[in-house]
């Protein structure tokens, strides 16, 4: 080949020039890093699809396709090359471009693969080589909807190219490559219908069946290993088919969004977490949920530009975000920060209705034991304060909150709680009264559920709060539902580390108007 080039295509001539020697090397043993034969086949059909991207030739492609389908159709089934012979005739039905020519050779080969003897059928080597050819079929037929014309894609994508997924889809395993290859396809064929048309329909019927796989596929699999690359699969195609029209119904997103927030947010657990961060593949899990975060993230900003119903994204992250699992926060966070930062790009305001419930949610996560958790509620309430002054459209005195950060990252206790309380008199002052009672809520649910420094932060930020809008509250306000709050803590109390800053709230609101408060709270008794 490296002495034929100019006699087979003009194109290939420098870049096999810079491959075919790595190719040699690997085959005189020169390569360490090269493993087994599953290595050499992934080199080869890699070097396969760079010299057809290299020629962009349909005609020399399609006489390709065609010479190898021959050799398919002549391979025996036991033979040992024909499982190599399918992957690379669909790496270059990858690369053509015409729909009918590629449907035909799939078509083909997806009969001649159904009629195998059953006693080749129930051989274990021709029954993986069956799945594979399946598999590699899934795979094909979303490449073709992202090569298709606009005209070919709209005329054909429903029945023809999603239709033959789901078929083969049915009658294969489901095993973990032709799930991820479903899924994958998925992906390319949402992607593909909103590019060449993002005002076009989708079948809604379809469209439900489709989030109903996926559904089904997020409760099989997150639970099942350590870390599993399908709930990201499914994460990214959820992504494609959430843009797609029509928009997905609240209800649908929001089981959907638990789903995969218990897939990617929750999971893994603490003592997964140890067991991951001492394993071989640590870095490779590690960089999987990471690729994961971000990915969940983004598909809450996709839904983002549908949803309208306020709190919703709030009430899916509020859980893992008072979680006893630190891991669990900080995976939490990382979502939190990008929707908050999208809703800021985009000027959505709906964040402002709930601010003192996500102020008072962020607010011991700045004393968490984990320096970047603690970043990151900096970050998001960074982020609120913006949006509330565009909501409001007015300026918000912020101060600098940037360089306040550099305290947080300091080992010192103190030292962190010093800093949330100089970053609490500054958030303070873009309280209203409104938020009032949400921002006493989500104090109490931090005194409920959350242990050391996370309730003193919480404390200290309420002490900051009812000091600086104590008269406020009593003359605006009822404070009966303040006084409440209040109680309900002291009854339900697990830790006597809030005690003193309960005692000090109810001794500054008696000092505002004592009447009042004292009637307020002994009429609760």
């Amino acid at each position: 080949m490296q002495n034929l080039h100019s006699r087979i295509h003009r194109a290939v001539g420098a870049m096999w020039a810079a491959e075919i020697p790595l190719l040699l090397q690997c085959l005189q043993g020169k390569d360490e890093s090269f493993p087994d034969s599953a290595e050499w086949e992934q080199r080869l059909l890699k070097f396969l699809r760079a010299s057809l991207d290299t020629m962009e030739d349909e005609a020399w492609t399609k006489g390709l396709s065609c010479k190898l389908s021959q050799w398919l159709s002549k391979s025996p089934s036991s033979s040992g090359e024909k499982s190599f012979l399918y992957k690379a005739l669909g790496t270059v039905l990858g690369a053509c471009k015409e729909v009918l020519h590629i449907q035909e050779k799939l078509l083909q080969h997806l009969e001649e693969a159904n009629a195998e003897k059953p006693s080749e059928a129930q051989m274990e080597l021709d029954s993986r080589r069956a799945h594979a050819t399946r598999s590699a079929l899934i795979l094909a037929h979303g490449s073709l909807a992202l090569r298709a014309s606009k005209e070919q894609l709209l005329a054909r994508l429903e029945g023809d190219i999603v239709g033959n997924i789901l078929l083969l889809y049915s009658c294969s395993c489901r095993d973990l490559q032709n799930t991820l290859a479903l899924l994958q396809s998925i992906t390319d064929f949402s992607s593909a219908f909103q590019a060449v048309d993002d005002s076009a329909c989708f079948n809604p019927s379809l469209k439900s069946k489709l989030l109903e796989i996926l559904t089904d596929l997020l409760k099989k699999y997150y639970l099942g290993t350590p870390v599993s690359p399908v709930p990201l699969k499914v994460v990214l195609a959820l992504e494609q088919l959430s843009k797609l029209k029509p928009s997905v119904g609240t209800k649908d997103m929001c089981d959907m969004l638990i789903l995969c927030c218990k897939s990617i947010v929750t999971h893994p657990s603490a003592e997964m977490m140890l067991k991951i961060r001492k394993s071989q593949q640590a870095a490779q899990y590690l960089q999987l949920l990471q690729t994961s975060l971000k990915a969940l993230g983004r598909l809450m900003v996709v839904l983002l530009e549908t949803e309208t119903t306020s709190g919703f994204f709030q009430n899916i992250v509020h859980r893992s975000m008072t979680s006893d699992n630190m891991w669990e926060r900080k995976r939490a966070l990382q979502t939190f920060s990008q929707l908050l930062a999208a809703c800021e790009e985009h000027g959505r305001g709906g964040a402002c209705k709930h601010f003192g419930s996500l102020v008072g949610l962020l607010v011991p996560l700045m004393c968490d034991p984990m320096p970047t958790s603690r970043q990151l509620a900096v970050t998001c309430l960074s982020s609120l304060l913006q949006i509330q002054a565009k909501a409001t459209n007015r300026v918000i005195q912020t101060g600098d909150i940037g360089s306040l950060c550099e305290g947080l990252n300091d080992c010192s206790t103190v030292c962190q709680l010093q800093t949330s309380s100089k970053i609490a008199r500054i958030v303070c002052r873009s309280f209203s009264l409104e938020h009032t009672i949400d921002f006493m809520m989500a104090i109490k649910d931090t005194f409920r559920k959350a242990k050391g420094m996370r309730v003193r932060a919480a404390g200290k930020w309420m002490i900051t709060f009812l000091q600086m809008y104590g008269k406020d509250i009593c003359r605006d306000l009822d404070l009966s539902p303040i006084i409440y709050i209040l109680r309900s803590c002291i009854s339900s109390m697990k830790h006597s580390t809030f005690m003193p800053f309960l005692c000090q709230a109810v001794a500054i609101l008696t000092r505002c108007h004592a009447n009042i408060t004292i009637d307020s709270f002994f009429h609760q008794l």
